[in-house]
C-alpha cells in the first residue's frame, strides 16, 4: 500500500492500490463537489473536461494507464505536450488554454496526493504559465453592438425581451447565469438597479448593479429609454403569464405564438412553453441568431464579449476601478484593472487636461 505523506489525509474508503485515470477522475470530481457544496455543476463539469481533454490524453499517449505512474518528469514532459498541442478546430493552444490546462492538472494532482493516491506532491514542481499581460478584453464592438440593436423591434414581444436581456448584459456586465438567474423582484426600477443574489453570482455574493444612468437636474437618473423598455417588459410577462408573481424569472419562453419565427426549422429545438426560466443555451442562440441577421460575425456578440463591452466602455468613460469592480462582481482588482490598462488614449487625455506643471515655471533648454 502506498504511504501517506505528513499532512495529508486517509485515502478514501475503497481507492484501489491503482486507479486508472477514468475512475482517478470521477473520484476527484465527486470529493471535489462534496467539499465545494456550492461549486456549479457546468464549473465541475470544465474541470472534469480540461482534466479529461489535457492531462488524462496526455497520460494515455506517454502509455502512462494508471495515475500512480504519473511522476514529476511526466508533468514536465505534459508542460512541453501543451506547447504542440492542437485542437479540434485545429488550432494551437492560447497561452491562457495553457495555462488553464496547467492549473486544472496541478490542481488535480495536489488533491491525488492530499488524499494519499500520489506519495509525492509533484505539482510544486512546476510553476504556472507566466503571461507577458493580460490579453485585451474581447469586447462586442460598439460598431456591431448598435447593428444588432438596430434589428430588434420593441413592439414584439420576443423583441422587446430580447432588448430587455441586451440591455442587462451590455449595459450591466451580467455574466449569463447571473441575467438568467434573475427574478422579477430583483430589478427595482425605483431605485433604478439590479440585484444579483448569492446563488447565482459566481463569486458566491450578492451585489447591486446598477442600470444605465444619466444626469437630469443635477441628480442620477435612469436613463428614460431604459426604464421604459424595462417596465414594458414587466407589463408584457404580467400579461402574457399571469400566473408568474415577482419571485419567479424576469426573462421566460413566451410560446409559440409569440415568436417571430413561428415555424421551427428542422434544425431548430421544440419550442418550450411559456412562463419558463430561459436557459443560457437560448440566450446564447438568440444572440448568434440576431448577429447573423444583422450581418455580424456571431463569434463578436455573446453573453461574455458584451459583459466585456460594458466593463471596456465603463472604464474608458472614466469609472474607478473600485466601483467597477463591484458592479462586475469580480473578486481581486487585478481583473478589473485589465479593461483600464486597454483606455490608452483617455488616461493621456486626463493627464493632458490636469496639466499638472500648469503654474511652474520650468527650465528650458537653449
Amino acid at each position: 500500500m502506498l504511504p501517506v505523506a505528513d499532512g495529508a489525509r486517509a485515502r478514501p474508503a475503497g481507492v484501489a492500490e491503482e486507479l486508472s485515470w477514468e475512475a482517478a477522475i470521477q473520484l476527484f470530481t465527486e470529493c471535489w463537489s462534496a467539499d465545494h457544496p456550492g461549486i456549479r455543476s457546468r464549473t465541475l463539469g470544465h474541470y472534469r473536461d480540461q482534466l479529461v481533454t489535457r492531462i488524462a490524453a496526455f497520460a494515455q499517449e506517454r502509455g502512462i494507464e494508471v495515475v500512480q505512474r504519473f511522476g514529476r518528469y511526466d508533468l514536465r514532459a505534459f508542460v512541453a505536450w501543451l506547447d504542440r498541442m492542437v485542437t479540434h478546430t485545429g488550432r494551437p493552444l492560447t497561452p491562457r488554454g495553457k495555462q488553464m490546462a496547467l492549473d486544472s492538472a496541478k490542481r488535480f494532482l495536489l488533491w491525488l496526493h492530499q488524499e494519499g493516491i500520489l506519495p509525492e506532491d509533484i505539482a510544486s514542481q512546476v510553476g504556472s504559465y507566466r503571461l507577458d499581460s493580460d490579453p485585451e478584453p474581447r469586447a462586442t464592438p460598439q460598431a456591431d453592438l448598435e447593428k444588432v440593436l438596430a434589428i430588434l423591434d420593441p413592439d414584439t414581444p420576443t423583441g422587446l425581451r430580447n432588448t430587455a436581456m441586451i440591455h442587462l448584459l451590455a449595459f450591466c456586465g451580467l455574466r449569463v447565469s447571473e441575467l438568467i438567474g434573475t427574478n422579477a423582484s430583483d430589478l427595482s426600477l425605483e431605485e433604478g438597479r439590479v440585484r444579483v443574489r448569492a446563488e447565482t453570482s459566481k463569486v458566491r455574493r450578492t451585489r447591486f448593479v446598477d442600470l444605465p444612468l444619466t444626469i437630469v437636474d443635477g441628480k442620477e437618473a435612469v436613463r428614460p429609454e431604459v426604464a421604459e423598455l424595462l417596465a414594458s417588459w414587466l407589463r408584457l410577462r404580467s400579461q402574457a403569464c399571469p400566473e408568474l408573481g415577482d419571485d419567479d424569472a424576469l426573462f421566460v419562453t413566451l410560446g409559440p405564438n409569440q415568436f417571430v419565427h413561428e415555424t421551427p426549422a428542422p434544425d431548430r429545438p421544440q419550442v418550450r412553453p411559456p412562463g419558463e426560466r430561459v436557459t443560457p443555451d437560448a440566450v446564447r442562440t438568440i444572440l448568434k441568431r440576431l448577429a447573423s441577421r444583422s450581418g455580424v460575425d456571431p463569434a463578436l456578440v455573446t453573453p461574455h464579449r458584451l459583459r466585456h463591452y460594458f466593463g471596456l466602455a465603463s472604464a474608458r468613460a472614466g469609472v474607478p476601478t473600485t466601483a467597477l469592480m463591484r458592479a462586475m462582481g469580480h473578486r481581486s482588482p487585478i481583473m478589473t484593472a485589465r479593461y483600464s490598462e486597454f483606455a490608452d488614449s483617455e488616461r493621456r487625455w486626463a493627464f493632458a487636461r490636469a496639466d499638472i506643471t500648469e503654474g511652474l515655471t520650468l527650465p528650458s533648454a537653449r
